[in-house]
C-alpha cells in the first residue's frame, strides 16, 4: 500500500513537471500515433525524406522563385518605359523602390503572430494570391503617388514569406538537411533573374518597339507576373499542408517516423502557442542581433540585383536592351554558388567556413566593379552574385541554431526588419548626382561586404565556445547528468535545452 502510494506521489509529481499538451511541440501528438517506429536500416528514414522532398520543396521553390520575380520587375520596368510614363523625375524611382520595403517593414510585428495564429501555408497562401493582385494593377499606375501606394501594399502582402520559410524548413528537415534545402529555394532567385531578363528581353523587343501598341513593355511584364502569381498563390493554398501534422500525403506512422527523425533538432517542429518569455531572450540573445547585422548589412547593396540591376549595366557602356540579357549571368551564378557551396556544407557539416569563401571573390567583385568600367565592371558585378550564400547560411542557422517556436518567429521576423531597413537605404545610396558611376555606392559595397565577412566569424568563433561550454558541463556532471525525456518536444528553446548544441 504504501509502495503504491509512494508511486502515486512520484507520478503526481512528475506530471507537474510536464507541460500542458498546448505549451508542448506538435511533435507529441505525432509520436502518440504510433506507439514503435521500426527502421534499424534507415531505408523508411531515406523514403520519407525523398517524399517530403517531392512534395514541398517544389512547391516552396516555386513561390520563392516568384516572390524574387516580382521583386526584381520594378528594375525591368525601370528601362522598359516605365519612369517615362509614370513621369517619374529626380530621385523618384529610388522612392518607388524604397516604399516597397517600408509597407514590408511595417506589417512585420502582425506577422510574428499570425504566422503562428493561422495555418501557416493558408495564410501565406491568401498572401500570394493578394501579392500577385497587387503586382498586376501595377500596370495600371501612370504616376509617382500611384506606384507608391501599390508598391507599400506589395511590401505588406510579401512580409510573411522568409519568415515561413524558415519555419517550413525546421519543420520538415533535420539540421544537416537544412542548408542544401535551404540553398536550394533561395537559389530561385537566380533563376528568376534569368528567367525575368529572358522574358523582359522578349517584352522589349518584340513591344517595346511597337508605338501602336495598346500596352507598354513595362505593363506587360507587371500583368504577366503578377496574374502567374496569383494562380499560383490559390493552388499553393489547396495543395500544400500546414505542418507535418497535417499533412496528406503521410500516413500516421510516417508522421511518427518523421517526428523520430526530428528528435535530434532538439527543436520539434511547432506549437501554436505564444510564449513572452521566448519573446524576450529571443531580444537578448547576441546571435540575434550577429544574424539580424548580416541580414541588414548585406541588403543595403541589394539594389545591384534588384531594382538598379540594368540601370548600373547601362552605366557601364551598354544599352538599355542589352542590358535586360547582360543581367542575367548574375542569376547563373548565384544558382552555382548557392546549390555548390550548401552541397559542400551539407557533406562537410562547415556551413559557415564555405560561406565566408563564397563572400571572398564577391569582395573581389566589388572592387572590380568601384575601380574598372565596361567588361571587368560586368565580371565584378557577376561576382556579387556569390553574397546571398550568407543569406541561405543565415537562414539556416535561424533554421537550425534557434530553438522555440515563438523564439524562431520572432529571430526570423527580426532579421525581415533588417532587411527590409537595409533594402530602403540601398536605393538611396544610388543618388541621381552620382550617375551613371554611383561610385559612393560602389566603395559602400566595398565596405559592407568586408564587414558581413567578419560577422560570419564572429557568429561561427561563439557557437564553437557555447557548445565547448556545454560539453564540459556534461562532463562535470558524469553519471549524475540526466536527459528529460521527450525534451526535444517541450517547445524549450536553444538556450533553455542545454542538450543543444549550435551548428557551425
Amino acid at each position: 500500500m504504501a509502495k503504491s502510494q509512494a508511486q502515486d506521489s512520484s507520478r503526481t509529481v512528475e506530471e507537474k513537471h510536464q507541460p500542458p499538451p498546448s505549451a508542448g511541440d506538435g511533435a507529441l501528438n505525432l509520436l502518440a500515433a504510433a506507439s514503435e517506429v521500426d527502421d534499424p536500416d534507415g531505408t523508411k528514414q531515406r523514403r520519407l525524406v525523398r517524399k517530403i522532398d517531392l512534395h514541398i520543396m517544389p512547391l516552396i521553390c516555386i513561390v520563392y522563385f516568384l516572390q524574387y520575380l516580382d521583386k526584381i520587375a520594378i528594375s525591368y520596368g525601370s528601362v522598359t518605359g516605365m519612369k517615362t510614363s509614370a513621369h517619374l523625375q529626380g530621385d523618384q524611382y529610388n522612392w518607388v523602390s524604397s516604399i516597397f520595403f517600408f509597407g514590408q517593414l511595417a506589417f512585420q510585428f502582425p506577422t510574428i503572430r499570425l504566422t503562428q495564429a493561422f495555418p501557416l501555408a493558408r495564410y501565406v497562401a491568401v498572401n500570394v494570391v493578394i501579392w500577385g493582385g497587387l503586382l498586376a494593377c501595377l500596370a495600371a499606375c501612370k504616376s509617382f503617388a500611384s506606384l507608391m501606394v501599390c508598391r507599400a501594399l506589395l511590401g505588406c502582402a510579401e512580409a510573411a514569406v522568409i519568415p515561413a520559410w524558415v519555419v517550413f524548413t525546421s519543420q520538415w528537415y533535420r539540421k544537416e538537411e537544412q542548408a542544401f534545402r535551404v540553398g536550394l529555394w533561395f537559389s530561385m532567385c537566380g533563376f528568376a533573374q534569368m528567367f525575368g531578363g529572358y522574358v523582359a528581353y522578349g517584352v522589349a523587343i518584340h513591344v517595346g518597339s511597337d508605338p501602336n501598341a495598346a500596352l507598354r513593355g513595362w505593363q506587360i511584364i507587371f500583368l504577366i507576373t503578377g496574374l502567374l502569381t496569383a494562380v499560383v498563390g490559390v493552388v499553393f493554398f489547396f495543395i500544400l499542408p500546414d505542418s507535418p501534422l497535417t499533412a496528406k500525403f503521410l500516413t500516421p506512422t510516417e508522421k511518427a517516423l518523421h517526428a523520430e527523425r526530428l528528435r535530434d533538432n532538439e527543436q520539434g517542429i511547432g506549437s501554436t502557442v505564444f510564449k513572452k518569455e521566448q519573446f524576450y531572450e529571443a531580444l537578448r540573445d547576441p546571435n540575434t542581433w550577429l544574424y539580424s547585422f548580416w541580414v541588414f548589412a548585406a541588403n543595403i547593396p541589394n539594389s545591384i540585383a534588384t531594382s538598379f540591376g540594368n540601370i548600373l549595366v547601362t552605366g557601364m557602356g551598354y544599352s538599355s536592351t542589352q542590358s535586360l540579357l547582360l543581367v542575367t549571368p548574375l542569376g547563373a551564378y548565384e544558382v552555382v554558388a548557392l546549390i555548390g557551396l550548401t552541397y559542400l556544407s551539407m557533406k562537410t557539416e562547415q556551413r559557415l567556413l564555405w560561406c565566408i569563401a563564397g563572400h571572398i571573390p564577391s569582395i573581389v567583385g566589388a572592387i572590380l566593379m568601384a575601380t574598372t568600367s565596361k567588361a571587368p565592371a560586368l565580371v565584378g558585378y557577376y561576382l556579387s552574385g556569390g553574397i546571398p550564400i550568407g543569406w541561405t547560411t543565415i537562414l539556416g542557422l535561424t533554421s537550425t541554431n534557434v530553438a522555440g517556436s515563438t523564439k524562431k518567429i520572432t529571430v526570423a521576423c527580426i532579421q525581415t526588419i533588417c532587411y527590409t531597413v537595409g533594402n530602403i537605404i540601398s536605393p538611396q545610396t544610388f543618388q541621381a548626382k552620382d550617375a551613371p558611376r554611383y561610385l559612393p555606392a560602389k566603395i559602400s559595397i566595398c565596405i559592407l561586404y568586408f564587414l558581413i565577412t567578419v560577422d560570419l566569424f564572429v557568429i561561427r568563433w561563439l557557437s564553437i565556445r557555447e557548445n565547448r561550454r556545454r560539453d564540459r558541463a556534461k562532463e562535470a556532471l558524469g553519471e549524475a547528468h540526466a536527459v528529460e525525456q521527450n525534451h526535444e518536444f517541450l517547445d524549450l528553446t536553444d538556450r533553455q535545452n542545454q542538450e543543444f548544441r549550435y551548428a557551425i
